[in-house]
């Protein structure tokens, strides 16, 4: 009778130690299980151009693991940057980068770039000084990349290469925009010293000749006027290039790269 006891009182020890080992395994299952569907459903959300959902399940999956939290940051960073949020995505986006592993960095470092290259954008022509040096902020984010996650020949590298070129070409049209600008603005005030010096030193005769010079002048184009016209005609290159930059495009981004 007390063997049997015995026996009986063992059986319910194991069955409550494997009821309790089935409950955590089942919590922890549902756990991993919640956490890869919002790490996907960000990524799917995305894909399909839903990008307040994409950032909403992004901000889920950061709430619930303490893993490989810079695809959180990737994600939301991502989906805040596609729809023009770009101080929230450099916020994330850098977050990321603190702690993306050597093999994702390139990714994480390829969107933070396009960030600080729409920012230097949107100031361009309010603040070119600020504009020049977040364009340099961009490209040093792409240089400073490991080879390890951007190996030779690797979309990666691709990618990374073609957002260099992108940023250096606007950089110098900018660049050269405002030097242009500024010595328009120096010749156009020597132009009117001139013209009043020329009007005071003569009479009727000589304003008949000062309209006969505009009259020349408007015929032909000057250097500056012809430096402005290959300004222009490159940025509307560049603004071409960016049209054909999205998901039809032949080239570059008009979105930030989709997350993991």
């Amino acid at each position: 009778m007390n063997r049997v006891k015995s026996l009986w009182s063992r059986l319910r020890r194991i069955t409550k130690i494997n009821l309790i080992l089935g409950t955590i395994f089942a919590l922890l299952f549902g756990y991993i299980a919640m956490a890869t569907y919002f790490g996907t459903a960000s990524q799917v959300r995305f894909t399909s151009n839903d990008f307040p959902s994409a950032k909403k399940a992004a901000t889920a999956f950061l709430k619930v693991s303490p893993f490989q939290r810079h695809i959180g940051y990737y994600n939301r960073g991502t989906a805040e940057a596609a729809v023009g949020d770009f101080d929230a995505a450099q916020t994330d986006l850098e977050a990321a980068l603190d702690i993306a592993p050597t093999s994702a960095e390139c990714a994480v470092r390829i969107n933070l770039s396009y960030v600080y290259e729409k920012q230097a954008d949107q100031i361009a022509s309010q603040d070119p000084d600020q504009s020049q040096e977040l364009y340099d902020r961009s490209l040093k984010t792409l240089e400073d990349a490991p080879e390890e996650c951007q190996p030779k020949k690797s979309e990666e590298k691709q990618k990374s290469n073609q957002a260099k070129k992108r940023v250096e070409d606007k950089k110098q049209g900018e660049k050269a925009k405002e030097e242009g600008t500024d010595d328009s603005e120096s010749d156009d005030e020597d132009s009117q010293d001139q013209d009043s010096e020329d009007e005071k030193s003569s009479g009727d005769e000589g304003e008949e000749s000062g309209e006969e010079e505009k009259s020349d002048d408007s015929s032909g184009k000057s250097e500056q006027e012809k430096k402005r016209d290959e300004l222009e005609k490159r940025r509307e290159e560049s603004e071409r290039h960016q049209r054909q930059q999205g998901p039809g495009g032949d080239g570059g981004r008009s979105t930030p790269e989709k997350p993991w």
